[in-house]
């Protein structure tokens, strides 16, 4: 639920702004003359049936171009050892999304060789290379093969597609009702503070979509009074004070985080105590 009142924050703290800090805003109360003017907000939620767990959206994972200078020299990660195959690397290898190819092209998998950045050599994908320059695609392996051993030191440039693995988009929707109220020194700071916020959340229609507010109406206007705000801690003190209330509906999204891993070398699988076998891949 914070993240309601984050998101609000955030469209009345962007241009041109309500005019206070961020720190004078959210579902903080003043604890003193020093902490006003200031604008809070507290939620009161629906009921709901049910449990309160984010439903799945959809998948994080997405395509991705990936580029990467590779250095010509024998490694178990990338060239062999007689420098005529090169493995790629990140995985899994993917098509390029624009490419209307039923196979991979030289739009899925391109090298360079830039050794000399400023004349760039780029190399043709071939189904039989001959030449240094040339490159057969073992898609299945992830592997590429050259029509000649290319120069140990020299650098190639490898531009492929591939998938970046993400958490899962987990969502949920909050709706309800919303108290703003609004702390001020003096009548006409209220007032002014008033006016600029339900003009702002009026204008910002779109501003507010795009934070995850579908809906967000106006439910009641209280009388701005002189009174005295009794903090938990501290001393009383007199402040002017006007209550807003609006109806809500929000959504959220949240997870999609990076995630990594390194590839699986080995698998192994043992059997039960009656078979005395054993299995591993590769």
């Amino acid at each position: 639920m914070n993240l309601v009142v984050d998101k609000l924050v955030e469209v009345l703290s962007s241009p041109p702004g309500i005019g206070l800090s961020t720190d004078r805003l959210g579902s903080r109360r003043p604890a003193g003359t020093g902490d006003i003017p200031a604008i809070s907000i507290s939620l009161t939620l629906e009921k709901r049936k049910g449990a309160a767990i984010a439903r799945f959206i959809r998948s994080g994972d997405s395509l991705a171009k990936s580029t990467n200078i590779i250095e010509v020299r024998p490694s178990p990660t990338t060239f062999s050892d007689d420098l005529k195959s090169l493995r790629i690397w990140p995985l899994p290898l993917k098509r390029n999304p624009s490419s209307t190819s039923k196979v991979f092209t030289g739009t899925d998998v391109q090298i360079r060789n830039v050794t000399v950045p400023a004349s760039p050599i780029e190399y043709t994908i071939t189904a039989k290379p001959a030449q240094k320059d040339e490159f057969r695609l073992d898609p299945t392996r992830a592997q590429i093969y050259f029509g000649a051993v290319q120069t140990e030191g020299e650098k190639l440039e490898l531009v492929h597609w591939t998938v970046t693995w993400r958490d899962e988009i987990l969502g949920d929707r909050y709706s309800g009702s919303m108290a703003i109220e609004i702390w001020a020194g003096s009548f006409t700071q209220a007032d002014d503070l008033s006016r600029k916020l339900q003009d702002i959340l009026k204008s910002s229609r779109a501003r507010l979509r795009e934070k995850g507010f579908f809906m967000l109406n106006p439910l009641s206007l209280g009388t701005i009074e002189n009174t005295l705000r009794t903090p938990p801690l501290g001393s009383p003190f007199p402040v002017w004070k006007q209550e807003i209330g609006y109806v809500f509906a929000f959504e959220a999204e949240e997870g999609g985080e990076l995630s990594g891993g390194i590839p699986i070398e080995r698998i192994n699988v043992d059997m039960d105590d009656q078979i005395a076998e054993s299995f591993s891949v590769p």
